[in-house]
């Protein structure tokens, strides 16, 4: 019986936040061991969970992202030192496979679950090929994924996906790439019975947008949480969205009673040359007309929680960016906050154009994948320097996560949905991100006594 070890590497500095109340178990290997032959012994090792430690196997699968494939290619190596058989995927890999292919012996490009029984059959009959490339997946006939392999017991939320694929082509992000731009919906008896199989009552729903793009998308909503409520199921759900869920009051109302406590939404920012240069045209038709703050408080008075996020730091940014969002964040009342610095992770069109102008600061590629993770800057904006742009940053996550802003916002959060659940989902998440701020390396260097002078009113 073959042994099959499939890895998750860590993210080396954790500094958007994680801590075992919000930690997601990886849906990509359970989906590869779905689809892996039977006379399969399968081992996963996730090391965000549980530190590396060498194990024997046959052959070795390793997915990563960018600011995780660093640590991926070192372990890469300690298992090809032994002879042992690498395949290495992932988002990353799949935008970068010339360069992934220099620490592995196989490369899988974009959806594996189509080609990962032919890596296999290559591997026994010792033929391995050295690129493969996976067709986006038939989500009609997409096994369910195998969660047994997993250490259920560590992770508190459980993942699930119900779609895959993005119309829409936002300039700093690589969804569109890995998974194209159609929007892919499974079954809803599939995803149902998944539902019904999965041990924690904790949801995370892992779509890019629960509701879709479009009438039928927005239907297979309503039907998937009316399903719910029809059969009884107790859940508590997050899920990714646009701010158009806020204009459906049937919808949010119907999710909040299936047990939906936490949307999170890309508000990105509340610039508008910044929205343009992201191709965000939903947000800016929003935000000209004024409606994100009717939106979010129609949300959190069914009692779900907003959770926004935001990608500071463009070329049209300058550094009044930082209060106006502090503003608006605060007038908004939005409940949890992740803001990040734009990133330009390969594969998209801002990796694109800061490669080809040669802007990107560190090229000591592949260690250099180290700093994508969303809190350093890896180029500077057009109109900050980048000493500006971090104690900007420092100014506005100090000032939201004060003492006395999160009494506020706690307070604020349980008297707008009158849901002790959906507060403390959102305070846990909270205190992550503030943890990690605060231990952020960065904390020391920028906490500066004169930042509220100087990016404040």
């Amino acid at each position: 019986m073959p042994r099959l070890l499939l890895i998750n590497p860590s993210i080396a500095y954790k500094s958007i936040g994680i801590v075992r109340a919000t930690a997601w178990p990886p849906l990509n290997l359970p989906y590869l061991a779905a689809v892996t032959p039977r006379h399969y012994q399968i081992e996963v090792l996730d090391e965000n969970i549980k530190p590396f430690e060498y194990r024997h196997a046959d052959i070795v699968g390793i997915t990563a992202l960018t600011a995780s494939v660093y640590r991926a290619y070192q372990i890469s190596q300690i298992y090809r030192k032994q002879g042992i058989p690498t395949v290495m995927g992932g988002i990353h890999v799949s935008m970068m496979p010339e360069e992934a292919a220099h620490f592995c012996d196989a490369v899988v490009i974009g959806e594996a679950e189509s080609i990962w029984p032919k890596v296999l059959e290559d591997f026994e009959a010792g033929h391995l090929q050295k690129r493969y490339k996976g067709s986006w997946a038939n989500l009609e006939t997409l096994p369910l994924p195998r969660r047994d392999i997993l250490q259920n017991p560590y992770y508190r939320w459980s993942s699930m996906q119900t779609s895959r694929g993005c119309p829409m082509n936002c300039s700093f992000c690589s969804v569109t790439a890995f998974n194209g731009r159609r929007f892919r919906r499974r079954p809803l008896d599939a995803v149902i019975e998944e539902l019904e199989q999965i041990p924690q009552k904790w949801v995370g729903l892992t779509d890019d947008n629960i509701i879709g793009y479009g009438k039928k998308d927005m239907e297979w909503t309503h039907a998937f949480f009316s399903r719910i409520l029809a059969k009884g199921i107790k859940k508590v759900f997050f899920t990714q969205t646009s701010i158009i869920f806020g204009e459906d009051r049937e919808l949010i109302r119907l999710a909040a009673r299936a047990g939906l406590k936490i949307v999170f939404v890309g508000v990105e920012s509340v610039n508008s040359n910044t929205l343009q240069a992201y191709r965000k045209g939903i947000n800016l038709e929003h935000l000209h007309h004024g409606r994100y703050k009717e939106l979010i408080a129609r949300i959190r008075k069914e009692g779900i929680v907003f959770h926004g996020a935001f990608v500071l730091g463009s070329d049209e940014d300058d550094r009044s960016v930082f209060h106006s969002t502090l503003q608006f964040i605060k007038s908004s009342h939005i409940d949890v906050l992740q803001i990040t610095k734009l990133t330009p992770l390969p594969g998209t069109q801002v990796w694109k154009a800061l490669h080809e102008a040669g802007r990107i600061l560190n090229q000591n590629f592949p260690k250099a994948w180290n700093e994508y993770r969303l809190s350093r800057l890896v180029f500077k904006p057009a109109q900050m320097s980048i000493e500006e742009a971090y104690e900007g940053f420092h100014y506005l996550r100090k000032a939201y996560y004060s003492m006395w802003q999160t009494v506020k916002r706690t307070l604020s959060t349980l008297f707008a949905t009158k849901s002790l659940t959906s507060t403390f989902i959102a305070y846990k998440i909270n205190s992550s991100y503030r943890k990690a701020f605060r231990s952020s390396e960065l904390y020391q260097l920028y906490n500066r006594p004169n930042l509220k002078k100087k990016f404040g009113p």
